[in-house]
């Protein structure tokens, strides 16, 4: 065989074998293994109740939101156990989102006052009269007690500010709880619950305590048995509400005693409340003497007649006592617990 032969063979011989190898069968579609998808981000989360729409704005301030519509007399609707997520988009609108005491924990026999943190998510600094209504927890239809009306201009954001007055619960009794909710006063002076972003009305549970009740109390002396000492039997005065809050010029100026029996018995007094000039020692008005028995519990009677100041003057300051006439018709003066004589310093403007 010559060598053209041979190189023709060979050649056969490869294409023969090429001709035989298998050809690969096709994987179907539908059986193919595909891609791990890529992770995605989440959308943020959006609250599931409705925003609330704002209240036509006055020339100074914008309503909180629509859905407030409950004041300190009307059962509201409960307050959830959770709060929104702090991604959560707030409506806009005027909130409370948070109130806190001043001391911390509250004590008997001390002025509580408290310091509300508003979230102001309107875009503007919105101008309010507020307050803050004490309930007990098995009453929230009556407030137990109040502090001073406050204007205050919240600006946007969050910020906080301390309400005027204050609470005091007297000492001799154990611990106590209370809601406090903070409210607002719409174009017809009416109180208005503010609410929390969420829609719920704000609530804030505190417990009042006697000193000896609260351990490791944060105090830089040695703990004293109590805050103050336990009243001795006697009837006192440890409150003074003023109606119309704030007292304004030419308004009929109604107080309003709150009055403590310790003695364990009725006691009836004839009683009457003096306005002075601050420092000075003579009154410049009074009440009408009225007649009240005291049971032994703490009560809040209406003083008989009122007190008026006339017009044409700026803002003056005054101080108001209590006083009780004895068998000789004398005025002796109510005193606190620690036995120094009950006042109440009040502003009247106009």
């Amino acid at each position: 065989m010559n060598i053209a032969t041979k190189f023709a063979c060979a050649l056969i011989g490869v294409l023969v074998l090429a001709g035989c190898e298998a050809t690969p069968t096709p994987i179907p579609f539908a059986t193919r293994p595909l891609p791990a998808p890529l992770p995605t981000k989440s959308a943020t989360p959006v609250p599931t109740t409705a925003a609330p729409t704002l209240v036509p704005p006055t020339a100074t301030q914008v309503s909180p939101t629509a859905t407030a519509t409950e004041t300190a007399t009307v059962t509201p609707t409960t307050a959830p156990t959770s709060a929104p997520t702090s991604a959560a988009v707030v409506p806009p609108g005027l909130y409370v989102t948070g109130l806190r005491t001043d001391p911390n924990p509250p004590l008997r026999g001390t002025d509580l006052v408290f310091s509300a943190t508003f979230l102001n998510a309107t875009g503007r600094t919105q101008n309010y009269k507020w307050i803050v209504y004490i309930f007990r927890p098995d009453n929230l239809t009556r407030s137990l007690n109040e502090t001073t009306r406050t204007e205050t201009g919240i600006p946007t954001g969050s910020s906080e500010s301390k309400s005027l007055g204050n609470f005091k619960l007297p000492v001799g009794g154990p611990c106590e709880n209370f809601i406090a909710r903070v409210a607002f006063f719409d174009q017809d002076n009416k109180s208005v619950f503010f609410m929390k972003p969420d829609g719920q009305i704000f609530q804030h549970d505190f417990t009042v305590c006697a000193l000896v009740d609260i351990p490791n109390y944060p105090t830089q002396t040695p703990r004293p048995p109590t805050l103050t000492p336990t009243p001795a039997p006697g009837v006192f005065a440890i409150d003074l509400r003023i109606e119309p809050d704030p007292p304004t010029r030419t308004a009929q100026l109604n107080f309003f005693a709150t009055i403590v029996n310790t003695t364990g018995e009725p006691k009836t007094y004839k009683w009457v409340v003096f306005v002075y000039r601050p420092g000075e020692p003579r009154s410049i008005g009074q009440t009408t003497g009225a007649t009240n028995t005291f049971a032994p519990a703490i009560r809040d009677v209406q003083s008989a007649g009122f007190w008026r100041l006339g017009p044409g003057g700026p803002c003056e300051d005054f101080v108001a006592r209590v006083a009780w006439f004895d068998h000789n018709n004398q005025p002796i003066f109510f005193t606190n617990f620690d036995n120094k004589v009950f006042e109440k310093p009040f502003t009247v403007c106009p």
